[in-house]
C-alpha cells in the first residue's frame, strides 16, 4: 500500500483529504492535451513532451526535468526486486510506489502545479528503469469494451462514459482514484476481492492502485 496525492498513505487510505484544485483538461481527441495549471492563471498551450528515461541499480536518487506545468505518467520497473520497492517524491503526490517484490506500474504525477515532482528518491535492491511519459503513453479503455490489467495503471476515459464496472481479485488492498479537468476522487478503496460499478463522467483519467490485484475495468 503506498503513500499517494499528498495526504493518503495506502496503508491507511482516507478519503478525508481535502482536494487540490488545477488538475488539467482531459480532451476526447488524443492529439491535443491541456495541461494542470495554477488556478489562477489560464491554461499553458498544449504541447508533447519526450519521455524521460532513469535507470539504477538498488536504492539512489535522480533529478526529473520534466515541466512543472505538465500532468506526468510515471512507470516504474525493477523485475528482480525481492524486497520493498518505495519511491518517494518532494512534488505534491509524495510516495510513488510501495510494494513488495518484483514491480511493475504505472501512477500519475504533477496532479498539484504549485507542487510539481523535482527529485526522486528510489529504495529498492535490484536493477531498475523509471520512465515518465506524457498523454500520449496512457491506453484508452473505450466504452464497452473490458480492459484488464495487473497492478498499478493508469487509463483514459473517453468523452461519453458516465460509469464503470470494476472487479479485481487480490489478497491486498485495491483502490481507484478518478481525475476529470476539475476535479479528482478516491471512488474506491477495500481490501480482497472487489466486483462493483461506479459513477464517473468521461473524459478522464482512471488510476488502479494494487500492485498485488489483477482486474478488468469496462467502462459504459
Amino acid at each position: 500500500m503506498k503513500f499517494r496525492l499528498g495526504c493518503l498513505l495506502l496503508v491507511a487510505l482516507t478519503s478525508a483529504c481535502a482536494p487540490s484544485t488545477g488538475y488539467g483538461t482531459i480532451v476526447a481527441d488524443p492529439t491535443t492535451h491541456a495541461l494542470p495549471t495554477p488556478t489562477t492563471t489560464a491554461p499553458p498551450a498544449p504541447r508533447d513532451v519526450p519521455t524521460e528515461t532513469h535507470t539504477g541499480k538498488g536504492s539512489g536518487e535522480f533529478q526529473t526535468s520534466w515541466p512543472p506545468d505538465q500532468l506526468g505518467f510515471f512507470t516504474f520497473d525493477c523485475p528482480k526486486c525481492r524486497d520493498n520497492v518505495i519511491i518517494d517524491t518532494d512534488g505534491g503526490e509524495h510516495g510513488l510506489v510501495n510494494a513488495i517484490g518484483a514491480y511493475k506500474g504505472t501512477t500519475w504525477m504533477n496532479t498539484e502545479p504549485d507542487r510539481p515532482t523535482k527529485r526522486v528518491t528510489v529504495h529498492a535492491d535490484a536493477a531498475w528503469t523509471a520512465t515518465i511519459a506524457d498523454y500520449r503513453s496512457i491506453a484508452t479503455a473505450e466504452s464497452g469494451k473490458p480492459a484488464s490489467g495487473k497492478g498499478d495503471a493508469v487509463l483514459k476515459l473517453p468523452a461519453g462514459v458516465t460509469r464503470i464496472q470494476f472487479t479485481a481479485k487480490t489478497r491486498g488492498n485495491i483502490a481507484i482514484w478518478w481525475m476529470s479537468e476539475d476535479d479528482r476522487d478516491l471512488i474506491l478503496n477495500q481490501i480482497g476481492d472487489v466486483q462493483v460499478e461506479r459513477d464517473v463522467k468521461g473524459p478522464a483519467y482512471v488510476m488502479v492502485e494494487g500492485y498485488e490485484a489483477s482486474w478488468t475495468l469496462t467502462p459504459a
